[in-house]
C-alpha cells in the first residue's frame, strides 16, 4: 500500500541571541543547516512535501513563519534545537500549536536525545526523535503506529512513552544526497573571518567519535566511528558545487580519525579536478594528522585547519580524558604551517579541576604556538556528558534554565565550579583574548598575512567590532 504524501516543515530556531556576548561576533557562522537538508532528503525520497524555514536568517521572523504555515498547511512541524535553544523551541512550538492545533510537533537534536521525557513534559511537542532521525522521520510520516517506531519518545494520554533505541546507521552511503534545493543559498553570507567564498556549506564524511572527552555529548551519533566512502564524499562535493556552494566546511567530529581515508578523499578531489576552498571547521585531533596528510589537504584546496587543543596544562588535558599531549599539539601546528595551512586553535576555560596556574599555562602556550586564530570557550556541563553527571552528583548544578547553557560566556547561575570562582574565570577569559591578539609577534605576523591575502580591511573591521 502506497503511503499518502504528507507535508512537513523543518524549522531551525534563531541562534543569534547566543552570540550576543561573544568576544568576536564576526566568528558567528551563518550557513544552511546540514541536518535539515539531510532529513529533508529522506522525506522527499519517500514522496513527501518538505519546506525548510531557517529563523537564523535576519529576514525570517514569526510573521513570515505563520504566513508560510497558512499557505503550506503542514501535517507535521519538526524543530531542531540544542540545549541553550530549548526555550526558543518551546516558544515556537507553542505558537504553532496555538495557530495550527492539528499540526503534529516533532523535536530532535542532542538535547531531545539526552532528555526525551523531560523535553516532552516541558514543551508542546508531541514527539521527539532520539538519536539519528534519517530513517525515523520517514517512518513517522508513513503513518506507522508510533509504538512500532524505534528511536522515539511520544505523548499518549498525558503520559510519555519511549520505544527502543534505533541502531546506528551502518552504511552512510545509503543516505540520499542532502536536499540543498530546499534552501535559497544566496541568502547565506558567512563572515570573511571564517570563509573565503560564499555561500559556504557543510558536509559530513563520517559520524561518531571514539574518544571520551568528559564535556562532549554523544547522544546523537554515539562513539562508533562510521564513514562515507571516498567515492561518495567526492560525489557529494561535486553535487554541492553544482548546487551553488563556493566553499565547503567539514562537519565531522573528527575528519582525520582515519588518516589513510582522509588522504584518499583528497586524492578523489584532485582526480576530479575539483577546485574550491575548504576547511575543517569543527576541528581535528592533533594526534591524528601527519605532514603528508596536511600537505595533501592543502593541495586539494584546504586552506585552514582547526585543532581542538583545549588547554596548555597537561594535568588538565589528562583530567578531561583528551588523550593528547602538548608536544603533539606543537608538532601538529608546526606541520600545518609547514604545509602552508592557516591554523585555528580551540581552547577552553573552567575545565574540571582547573586552577589559575593552569589557565596561565594555557594563555602562555596559546601565544607560543604561532596560531593564526584562537578561540576560547567557557566549559559548560552539557546534558548527557560525564561532566554534567559528575557535577550533578556533587550537587553543583544550580539551575536548569537551558538558555544559560551557552558556551561563550561564564554562567554563574548554571553551576558552581569546584576550583574556580566565576569572577576569576571572567577575568582570565578576557585576558586570553587580549594577550593572544595583542601580542606584538602576532600583530606583525597578522599584518603581513593580511597584506598577502588582501584581508587587511576585513581584519581592521573585525578588530573594531570585538569586545576586548
Amino acid at each position: 500500500m502506497k503511503t499518502r504524501s504528507k507535508r512537513i516543515i523543518l524549522i531551525n530556531p534563531c541562534q543569534r541571541p547566543l552570540y550576543e556576548s561573544v568576544k568576536i561576533k564576526e566568528g558567528a557562522i551563518y550557513s544552511p543547516v546540514l541536518s535539515l537538508a539531510v532529513l529533508g532528503a529522506t522525506c522527499l525520497k519517500d514522496g513527501h512535501q518538505v519546506k525548510i524555514f531557517d529563523m537564523n536568517l535576519p529576514q525570517n521572523n514569526e510573521k513570515k513563519l505563520l504566513v508560510l504555515l497558512k499557505k503550506f498547511h503542514p501535517d507535521y512541524a519538526g524543530i531542531t534545537f540544542t540545549t541553550p535553544l530549548f526555550p526558543e523551541m518551546v516558544r515556537i512550538a507553542g505558537l504553532i500549536k496555538e495557530e495550527f492545533p492539528h499540526c503534529l510537533l516533532l523535536g530532535g537534536g542532542p538535547h531531545a536525545s539526552s532528555f526525551p521525557e523531560e523535553t516532552l513534559q516541558d514543551s508542546p511537542l508531541d514527539l521527539v526523535v532520539i538519536g539519528e532521525g534519517d530513517f525515523t522521520l520517514p517512518e513517522i510520516l508513513s503513518g506507522k503506529r508510533w509504538e512500532n517506531i524505534a528511536g522515539i519518545c511520544f505523548k499518549r494520554q498525558n503520559q510519555t512513552k519511549k520505544t527502543r533505541r534505533r541502531d546506528f546507521i551502518g552504511d552512510l552511503d545509503s543516505l540520499p544526497l542532502p536536499a540543498w534545493q530546499l534552501y535559497n543559498l544566496s541568502q547565506y553570507q558567512t563572515s570573511a573571518l571564517l570563509t573565503r567564498a560564499n555561500p559556504a556549506g557543510w558536509i559530513e564524511t563520517s559520524r561518531g567519535c571514539i574518544y571520551g572527552c568528559v564535556y562532549c555529548n554523544k547522544s546523537v551519533f554515539g562513539r562508533t566511528f562510521r564513514v562515507k566512502s571516498a567515492q561518495r564524499v567526492a560525489d557529494e562535493i561535486t553535487y554541492m558545487l553544482k548546487a551553488g556552494f563556493k566553499e565547503i566546511h567539514i562537519a565531522d567530529d573528527n575528519f582525520t580519525s582515519d588518516i589513510k581515508r582522509a588522504e584518499v578523499i583528497c586524492d578523489r578531489i584532485l582526480e576530479r579536478e575539483l577546485r574550491f576552498p575548504w576547511a575543517t571547521v569543527t576541528g581535528i585531533r592533533v594526534d591524528k594528522v601527519s605532514l603528508k596528510l596536511l600537505r595533501k589537504m592543502r593541495k586539494a584546496g584546504c586552506y585552514r585547519v582547526y585543532f581542538g587543543i583545549e588547554s596548555g596544562s597537561q594535568r588538565v588535558l589528562d583530567s578531561i580524558k583528551k588523550g593528547i599531549n602538548l608536544e603533539q599539539v606543537r608538532q601538529a601546528v608546526k606541520w600545518a604551517k609547514k604545509a602552508g595551512l592557516e591554523t585555528f586553535g580551540f581552547f577552553m576555560i573552567a575545565l574540571p579541576g582547573e586552577k589559575v596556574s593552569d589557565i596561565k599555562k594555557t594563555i602562555k602556550f596559546a601565544t607560543s604556538l604561532g596560531l593564526d586564530i584562537a578561540k576560547m570557550s567557557v566549559t559548560i556541563p552539557l546534558p548527557a556528558t560525564p561532566l554534567y553527571d559528575e557535577l550533578e552528583r556533587q550537587g553543583r548544578i544550580k539551575a536548569k534554565d537551558w538558555s544559560e547553557f551557552n558556551l561563550y560566556v561564564p554562567v554563574s547561575t548554571v553551576y558552581n565550579h569546584p576550583t574556580l570562582d566565576w569572577e576569576t574565570v571572567d577575568r582570565y577569559f578576557s585576558l586570553f583574548y587580549r594577550q593572544f591578539y595583542f601580542n606584538p609577534r602576532y600583530l606583525i605576523r597578522r599584518f603581513v598575512c593580511a597584506i598577502k591575502n588582501r584581508t587587511l580591511l576585513t581584519d581592521i573591521k573585525t578588530a573594531l567590532k570585538t569586545k576586548w
